[in-house]
């Protein structure tokens, strides 16, 4: 018994009755498709007319063309079918769905085919139940159809879709649309349309090609609105995001590439909304070759700075990109609060006894390695790593810093950071502090480029023992018995070091925090670099100021004595009785 079969693709009467829901019948999805077909009909030129609000809905709104008109009303409800040439379907992959994306709302289509002499009009009006096979609709003739020839489509808009909406739905549509379209209202002369802007999706390019029915546009740092997902492919005004390559270059530019469709059937897109590209082996050729045009780009440009990557990736493919200059950011010591912004440090020249900070130090060391490196005269030597340099002659040779150490000399003995034992501070402010060593010493571990090591020692007057994302009660810092350091610029060290403000939901704002931080940092800096009794005269003092001054008539001033938790507060005689 022979059980072979065949079987046929075939449309089930229930895909039907769900062609309502092809497309999401927004705005922009309406535009797109009545867009995209006027265009293909051959017309120079499209009219958008807002008309008057019907009962209960929004303003009705009209698309009309100049175009070849459709001949046949039945290809309106026969999706897949179009009026289209074979040449254009072919180079254009036409659906002939775009109707459904009225499907939802219903609108009424009036056309006057091209035709030798006058051609009659006609009009239909579709309503969802006749997209969904559910109803025959009628065509009646028209003589108000678009004369000589055309089509005009009218469809409500929604109750929530206001004029500025659909305005702002029809620009967007229309912004690299390759034809003029016009936005008028029903009730004003047609002569006061006005022509919506337009611009070449390329604009900006600093340079272009053309590849395979394509023009690829290449930009140096161009906005993006939209991030990963900003549109890269113009299809005749509809665009797409395909995710073409990028390209950053060690500088900071961003080369990024974009690309406008003249006739390349070749790049597919999912139908019938042509949202997003299919994922084919011609797209991963475009992305290459878009790669490839960013990379002849880089070539002219005459400041490239390429990764090393892209460097010698261009190189594969016989493009030239001059090598990037010995230049790197000056190295810029971590700060604990990680919202703190600053301008990044700009590309310098490096000297040929630069040393690549390759070791990741916390705030709290990485503060105290800046002090040490400025006292000692080594700063200006401390650069950024950059790993998309990796591979570059000049970037390899260069030695690189890859361990910190801390050594505490007290009592005459040597310790290291990390062993060395003292008060824990857990209970505020007035505990005790350590004792003010006597020297601290760091030991830069340099590693070369062929495994050879040495130590750069540093000697310093200040480390922080203690962990690190600390509050400043907890902080523990070390500041030698000789050092100059003023009780201000250690507040600002323990600052830069342990100021990381909580975002939890019921703390305090960033700026109640950071007054509090430096508030406490600078009472534990007086403590620690003064007395108790002066840091607490001046925190008194910083508190009155603060919180008080506003209260005191100037031309007077005031004496607040506090004895025994008892406040006194003696206001001074205006100025005319104490000059009488």
């Amino acid at each position: 018994m022979n059980d072979t079969r065949t079987i046929r693709a075939r449309i089930h009467d229930s895909a039907l009755k769900r062609v309502t829901r092809t497309f999401a019948a927004t705005l922009a999805d309406i535009f797109a498709e009545t867009l995209q077909n006027a265009r293909r009909a051959g017309a120079t030129r499209v009219n958008v007319v807002l008309g008057e609000h019907e009962r209960d809905s929004g303003p009705t709104v009209t698309v009309l063309d100049d175009g070849q008109g459709i001949a046949d009303p039945g290809v309106l409800l026969s999706f897949g079918e179009n009026g289209w040439s074979g040449e254009l379907v072919e180079r254009e992959d036409a659906a002939g769905m775009g109707m459904l994306s009225l499907a939802r709302r219903g609108c009424a289509v009036s056309s006057r085919p091209r035709a030798p002499g006058d051609a009659p009009g006609w009009q239909v009006d579709l309503a969802p139940e006749h997209f969904a096979g559910d109803a025959a609709a009628e065509v009646r003739p028209e003589v108000g159809a678009p004369y000589p020839h055309g089509t005009a489509v009218r469809f409500p808009a929604g109750e929530t879709e206001t004029d500025d909406k659909i305005r702002g739905a029809l620009e967007a549509a229309a912004v690299h649309y390759p034809l003029p379209v016009y936005w008028g209202r029903a009730d004003r002369s047609p002569r006061d349309a006005e022509a919506l802007p337009r611009r070449a999706f390329l604009d900006g390019a600093v340079h272009v090609e053309r590849w395979r029915g394509l023009v690829f546009g290449i930009f140096r740092n161009r906005p993006r609105r939209f991030a990963l997902n900003d549109p890269d492919v113009n299809f005749h005004g509809l665009t797409v995001a395909v995710r073409l390559p990028s390209v950053e270059s060690v500088g900071g530019a961003h080369w990024s590439v974009a690309a406008d469709i003249e006739d390349c059937p070749e790049l597919e897109f999912v139908l019938p909304a042509r949202k997003e590209a299919v994922e084919t082996p011609f797209l991963a050729e475009m992305r290459e070759a878009a790669r490839h045009a960013i990379y002849r780009a880089l070539a002219v440009d005459p400041d490239p700075r390429p990764s090393f990557a892209d460097w010698k990736r261009a190189r594969r493919a016989g493009i030239e990109i001059e090598s990037p200059p010995a230049e790197l950011c000056p190295w810029r010591s971590a700060v604990a609060d990680i919202d703190h912004w600053h301008e990044p440090p700009k590309l310098q020249a490096i000297g040929t006894d630069a040393l690549l900070v390759a070791a990741d130090p916390e705030p709290p060391e990485a503060q105290a390695f800046r002090r040490a490196a400025e006292r000692s005269g080594v700063a200006h030597r401390l650069f950024e790593p950059d790993r998309r340099l990796e591979g570059f002659g000049w970037y390899d040779a260069i030695p690189r810093l890859a361990d910190i150490r801390t050594e505490i000399t007290a009592d005459g003995r040597t310790h290291t950071l990390d062993n060395l034992s003292g008060p824990e501070r857990t209970s505020g402010p007035a505990t005790p502090l350590p004792e003010r060593p006597e020297a601290i010493r760091i030991h830069a571990i340099v590693r070369g480029t062929e495994g050879a090591q040495r130590t750069l020692d540093l000697l310093t007057d200040l480390a922080f023992a203690g962990e690190a994302w600390t509050w400043v009660e907890d902080a523990r810092p070390l500041v030698t018995a000789d050092s100059a350091l003023d009780p201000h610029e250690l507040a600002g060290l323990l600052y830069d070091a342990y100021f990381s403000p909580s975002d939890d939901a019921d703390a305090d704002s960033w700026e109640r925090q950071r007054i509090e931080f430096e508030r406490e940092a600078l009472h534990l800096a007086t403590r620690l670099l003064v007395s108790d009794d002066e840091a607490r005269r001046r925190s008194i003092a910083d508190a009155v100021e603060r919180e008080l001054f506003w209260l005191i008539p100037r031309e007077r001033g005031a004496d607040i004595a506090v004895r025994n938790g008892r406040v006194n507060v003696t206001l001074g005689k205006p100025a005319a009785e104490a000059a009488s």
